[in-house]
């Protein structure tokens, strides 16, 4: 299992495989590069496709040092460093795009082509003026109240959240559930907790007119975590951007449609 030691000494697991124009694949809150399995493959039969474990996910190091999506995105940037990759295409699913934001800020468009934001918001809390929140109701004492659930009852957590993340009009086959949940298990609580309550305080709002690469926003139409008009607010505010709706997905859209999905990205890296 390739590793690389991020700069305070954390380890990172990642994947790299096919060549040509690279994309990086960043998964989403208490996720991993797993959920990518029906991405990886197709997407490396024409470009070179990398991976990442957050640290604190999946297969990545455990220990409670920097636990940031500032980190996560050094630690991006030195797998980026590592790989010596250019023409970068930094995919981010729902809190992966948080990691995205984090990396325009520190490093701007460097080693960069463009950017893909799957079904994300860029802040989390509802305000009176704010409506793109999560589940379309999520303010802070809810979020609190969430951290608060994940160390009294993980297990009842990933229940409600998993199969908010399909398709909001189906029904979730119970193995899929199952499986999904027993993967989120690789992350621990503490990480959960840790990264939860650092992705909410981010507002990337004002940021969006100066992202500084074209981006391929993809958001699912029948969404659970995201309910409202959310894409088409982004591709209001982005003015390098390309909106696609899936329309038979929820949250996941890389996993419930990946044909169309690997189909866009790939046309999107060029």
């Amino acid at each position: 299992m390739p590793f690389l030691t991020a700069d305070d000494g954390i380890p990172i697991y990642y994947t790299d495989q096919g060549q040509g124009i690279p994309i990086f694949l960043i998964h989403g809150w208490m996720m991993n590069h797993q959920f990518f399995k029906y991405n990886i493959p197709v997407l490396a039969q024409t470009h070179r496709v990398v991976t990442m474990d957050i640290r604190g996910h999946g297969y990545s190091g455990k220990q409670e040092i920097n636990w940031t999506l500032q980190q996560a995105a050094r630690d991006v940037r030195q797998i980026v460093n590592y790989l010596d990759l250019s023409e970068v295409i930094l995919v981010g699913w729902s809190m992966g795009t948080t990691l995205i934001h984090n990396y325009f800020d520190q490093f701007g468009s460097e080693k960069l082509k463009g950017a893909v934001f799957i079904d994300m918001t860029p802040y989390l809390l509802k305000t009176e003026d704010w409506e793109h929140a999560v589940f379309g109701k999520m303010d802070l004492q809810a979020a609190v109240n969430l951290a608060s659930s994940i160390i009294k009852d993980r297990m009842q957590i990933a229940e409600k959240f998993v199969p908010a993340c399909f398709n909001v009009n189906l029904v979730v086959d119970p193995a899929l559930r199952e499986s999904w949940m027993r993967e989120s298990m690789l992350t621990p609580n503490s990480a959960m907790v840790a990264f939860w309550l650092d992705m909410v305080t981010y507002d990337w709002r004002s940021h969006l007119a100066q992202i500084p690469v074209p981006v391929l926003l993809c958001y699912g139409a029948h969404s659970a975590v995201y309910p409202t008009q959310l894409g088409k607010h982004m591709h209001e505010r982005i003015h390098n951007s390309q909106l696609i709706m899936f329309e038979h997905s929820g949250h996941s859209p890389f996993w419930e449609e990946p044909e169309r999905f690997n189909a866009e990205v790939a046309r999107f890296a060029g």
